[in-house]
Protein backbone atom coordinates (compact mmCIF):
# COMPACT_ATOMS: atom_id res chain seq x y z
CA UNK A 1 0.00 0.00 0.00
CA UNK A 2 2.68 2.51 0.88
CA UNK A 3 4.15 2.49 -2.65
CA UNK A 4 0.62 2.26 -4.54
CA UNK A 5 0.06 5.85 -2.35
CA UNK A 6 3.58 7.48 -3.30
CA UNK A 7 2.84 6.35 -7.21
CA UNK A 8 -0.33 7.95 -6.92
CA UNK A 9 1.01 11.39 -6.92
CA UNK A 10 3.58 13.27 -9.38
CA UNK A 11 7.04 14.89 -7.68
CA UNK A 12 8.43 17.81 -8.31
CA UNK A 13 11.23 20.18 -6.68
CA UNK A 14 10.55 21.29 -3.29
CA UNK A 15 10.79 25.17 -2.40
CA UNK A 16 12.24 24.27 0.88
CA UNK A 17 13.98 21.14 2.22
CA UNK A 18 12.42 19.45 5.05
CA UNK A 19 14.63 18.11 7.76
CA UNK A 20 13.02 15.80 10.32
CA UNK A 21 14.83 13.62 12.82
CA UNK A 22 13.04 10.48 14.16
CA UNK A 23 16.18 9.53 16.40
CA UNK A 24 13.86 8.56 19.36
CA UNK A 25 11.50 6.66 18.05
CA UNK A 26 14.57 4.89 15.88
CA UNK A 27 16.15 4.10 19.20
CA UNK A 28 13.09 2.54 20.25
CA UNK A 29 12.50 0.23 17.23
CA UNK A 30 13.26 -3.43 16.88
CA UNK A 31 14.15 -3.12 13.02
CA UNK A 32 14.39 -0.66 11.15
CA UNK A 33 15.77 0.86 7.28
CA UNK A 34 16.93 4.47 7.08
CA UNK A 35 18.12 5.37 3.26
CA UNK A 36 19.04 8.86 2.28
CA UNK A 37 19.93 9.76 -1.31
CA UNK A 38 21.11 12.20 -2.14
CA UNK A 39 24.05 14.57 -4.38
CA UNK A 40 26.75 11.96 -5.38
CA UNK A 41 25.48 8.82 -4.24
CA UNK A 42 22.15 10.00 -5.48
CA UNK A 43 23.24 10.41 -8.74
CA UNK A 44 24.96 7.09 -8.59
CA UNK A 45 21.83 5.30 -7.45
CA UNK A 46 19.75 6.92 -10.34
CA UNK A 47 22.43 5.41 -12.99
CA UNK A 48 20.88 2.07 -11.56
CA UNK A 49 17.82 3.23 -13.03
CA UNK A 50 16.08 1.49 -15.99
CA UNK A 51 18.05 3.23 -19.07
CA UNK A 52 13.97 4.75 -19.91
CA UNK A 53 13.91 5.91 -16.74
CA UNK A 54 16.99 7.86 -16.64
CA UNK A 55 15.68 11.20 -18.34
CA UNK A 56 12.97 11.48 -16.12
CA UNK A 57 14.41 11.17 -12.88
CA UNK A 58 17.49 13.42 -13.79
CA UNK A 59 15.97 15.70 -11.28
CA UNK A 60 15.48 14.07 -8.06
CA UNK A 61 17.48 15.85 -5.60
CA UNK A 62 16.87 13.83 -2.42
CA UNK A 63 14.89 10.76 -1.27
CA UNK A 64 14.52 10.15 2.40
CA UNK A 65 13.18 7.51 3.89
CA UNK A 66 12.48 6.08 7.35
CA UNK A 67 11.00 3.08 8.40
CA UNK A 68 10.80 1.55 12.02
CA UNK A 69 9.19 -1.81 13.24
CA UNK A 70 8.49 -1.95 17.08
CA UNK A 71 8.18 -5.15 19.34
CA UNK A 72 4.99 -3.91 21.26
CA UNK A 73 2.43 -1.89 20.89
CA UNK A 74 2.35 1.99 22.47
CA UNK A 75 6.24 2.48 21.39
CA UNK A 76 6.03 5.06 19.28
CA UNK A 77 3.35 7.81 19.98
CA UNK A 78 1.55 10.07 17.15
CA UNK A 79 2.96 13.32 19.10
CA UNK A 80 6.35 11.63 18.10
CA UNK A 81 5.63 12.92 14.14
CA UNK A 82 4.58 16.55 15.34
CA UNK A 83 7.84 17.97 14.35
CA UNK A 84 7.16 16.43 11.02
CA UNK A 85 3.83 17.61 10.13
CA UNK A 86 5.03 21.23 11.95
CA UNK A 87 6.51 21.58 8.51
CA UNK A 88 3.29 21.83 6.78
CA UNK A 89 1.92 24.34 8.85
CA UNK A 90 5.12 26.81 7.97
CA UNK A 91 3.22 28.43 4.76
CA UNK A 92 0.08 28.49 2.77
CA UNK A 93 1.63 26.71 -0.02
CA UNK A 94 1.19 22.53 2.38
CA UNK A 95 -1.78 20.82 2.12
CA UNK A 96 -2.68 17.86 3.31
CA UNK A 97 -4.41 15.96 0.64
CA UNK A 98 -5.01 12.27 2.01
CA UNK A 99 -5.51 12.00 5.94
CA UNK A 100 -7.11 7.76 6.59
CA UNK A 101 -7.21 7.01 9.85
CA UNK A 102 -8.59 3.96 10.31
CA UNK A 103 -8.47 1.61 13.25
CA UNK A 104 -4.77 -0.13 12.56
CA UNK A 105 -3.21 2.23 10.34
CA UNK A 106 -3.45 5.91 9.55
CA UNK A 107 -1.94 7.67 6.42
CA UNK A 108 -1.05 11.20 5.61
CA UNK A 109 -0.04 12.81 2.31
CA UNK A 110 0.93 16.63 2.36
CA UNK A 111 1.64 18.54 -1.07
CA UNK A 112 3.45 21.95 -1.19
CA UNK A 113 2.41 23.55 -3.98
CA UNK A 114 3.61 26.65 -5.99
CA UNK A 115 2.28 27.98 -9.15
CA UNK A 116 -0.25 25.36 -9.80
CA UNK A 117 2.71 22.37 -9.78
CA UNK A 118 2.66 20.28 -6.79
CA UNK A 119 6.73 21.27 -5.42
CA UNK A 120 6.94 19.00 -3.00
CA UNK A 121 5.13 15.63 -1.11
CA UNK A 122 5.83 13.91 2.52
CA UNK A 123 3.94 10.52 3.11
CA UNK A 124 3.07 9.12 6.30
CA UNK A 125 2.10 5.97 7.12
CA UNK A 126 1.34 4.64 11.07
CA UNK A 127 0.07 1.43 12.15
CA UNK A 128 0.45 -0.07 15.84
CA UNK A 129 3.93 -1.74 15.62
CA UNK A 130 5.43 0.18 12.31
CA UNK A 131 6.05 3.58 10.94
CA UNK A 132 7.16 4.84 7.22
CA UNK A 133 7.83 9.27 6.49
CA UNK A 134 8.82 9.21 2.97
CA UNK A 135 10.21 12.47 1.30
CA UNK A 136 10.98 13.39 -1.93
CA UNK A 137 13.24 16.22 -3.90
CA UNK A 138 12.94 16.62 -7.23
CA UNK A 139 10.95 15.96 -10.40
CA UNK A 140 9.32 12.57 -11.00
CA UNK A 141 5.98 11.84 -12.95
CA UNK A 142 3.48 9.57 -11.94
CA UNK A 143 4.33 6.62 -15.16
CA UNK A 144 8.23 7.33 -14.42
CA UNK A 145 7.96 6.37 -10.71
CA UNK A 146 4.86 3.62 -11.61
CA UNK A 147 7.69 2.28 -14.15
CA UNK A 148 10.50 2.29 -11.29
CA UNK A 149 8.01 0.55 -8.88
CA UNK A 150 7.10 -2.32 -11.03
CA UNK A 151 10.89 -2.75 -12.77
CA UNK A 152 12.08 -2.77 -9.00
CA UNK A 153 9.55 -5.39 -7.88
CA UNK A 154 10.46 -7.51 -11.06
CA UNK A 155 14.46 -6.98 -10.45
CA UNK A 156 14.42 -7.67 -6.63
CA UNK A 157 12.09 -11.07 -7.31
CA UNK A 158 14.55 -12.20 -10.29
CA UNK A 159 17.58 -11.91 -7.31
CA UNK A 160 15.39 -13.77 -5.01
CA UNK A 161 15.04 -16.62 -7.87
CA UNK A 162 11.63 -15.82 -8.88
CA UNK A 163 10.18 -15.20 -12.34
Amino acid sequence: MKMLLVATFSLAAWAQTTDFNLDAVAARAKDKAEVTLEGPLLQQALQMAPPTLKDKLGTVKKVVIRHYEFAELGQYADSDLDNIRSVTSRGPDWARIINVNEEKQRVEIYTQSQDAKITGLLLMVAQPKELTVVQVEGSIDVASLQELVKSTIHYDLKSAGGQ
